[in-house]
């Protein structure tokens, strides 16, 4: 039976090969170990070379590419000063483009707004405020400038009569404030004092009535007394004569 489930299968050519590297391997390694003249214990001269051609390389590499970043720097430094000259050279050219429009387009003469640099300007074109009936002025012009009031003396003195009007009216308000205060304290005051009184009027009389009662209360309970002092006397006195006969 066991014959029968055995098939001489052909080995498969990768394994074969990797098996037949590894051998190899071993055996270069055994003859590397054991060479007397050649060996070098601890110490793998051929990869140690190797690290060392690869650290080279590696620095060239680094080296080339900081050649090339720094080539890209200077050449980006030279094209951000080009592009600066120019943006500084464009804004010359509409600086001075804008200063020869309003040099000639914007002249003073010809101006309608007002310029904030030169407040003075309207102060000079027109004369001085003398009155409402001037005939320079419009039916829409602006007839008041600051300080060309003709009337603010007389403005002011009306406000600081107000101003006086006022604070003389407060104060006459704090005071009558002040009385209406007084009055009130002085009416609670009395109220206070005459419930005191009243209270007092009313505990005398709850006395009064108190005592009076009790002084009832006695004769009631004397007269009682004498009464029933009457009754036994009378059924003892008359009692023993009503029985004899």
């Amino acid at each position: 039976m066991r014959k029968m489930y055995q098939v001489d299968l052909p080995p498969d050519p990768k394994e074969v090969a990797a098996i037949e590297a590894r051998r190899n391997q071993e055996r270069e390694q055994q003859s590397r170990f054991f060479n007397v003249r050649t060996r070098v214990m601890g110490v793998d001269v051929e990869a140690l070379n190797n690290q060392v051609e690869e650290r080279k390389l590696q620095e060239a590499t680094e080296r080339s590419k900081e050649a090339a970043y720094g080539t890209n720097q200077v050449r980006y430094d030279l094209v951000a000063q080009m592009l600066e000259k120019e943006q500084a050279e464009r804004t010359r050219r509409l600086a001075k483009k804008v200063q020869n429009f309003r040099e000639q387009r914007q002249k003073l003469r010809n101006r309608c707004e007002l310029d904030f640099w030169n407040s003075n300007q309207l102060w000079r074109e027109f004369p001085a405020y003398l009155g409402d009936n001037a005939p320079y002025y419009g039916q829409a012009s602006l007839q008041c400038f600051s300080g060309e009031d003709l009337e603010r003396a007389t403005y002011l003195r009306m406000q600081q009569e107000q101003f006086q009007y006022s604070l003389e009216r407060q104060l006459q308000e704090q005071q009558q404030a002040r009385v209406d205060e007084n009055c009130a304290d002085m009416l609670n005051d009395q109220l206070r004092l005459a419930m005191d009184m009243r209270a007092a009027q009313l505990a005398k009389l709850e006395e009064s009535c108190r005592i009076a009662m009790m002084a009832a209360t006695a004769s009631a309970n004397k007269a009682q007394a004498e009464l029933s002092e009457f009754n036994n006397l009378y059924q003892s006195t008359y009692s023993p004569i009503s029985s004899a006969i």
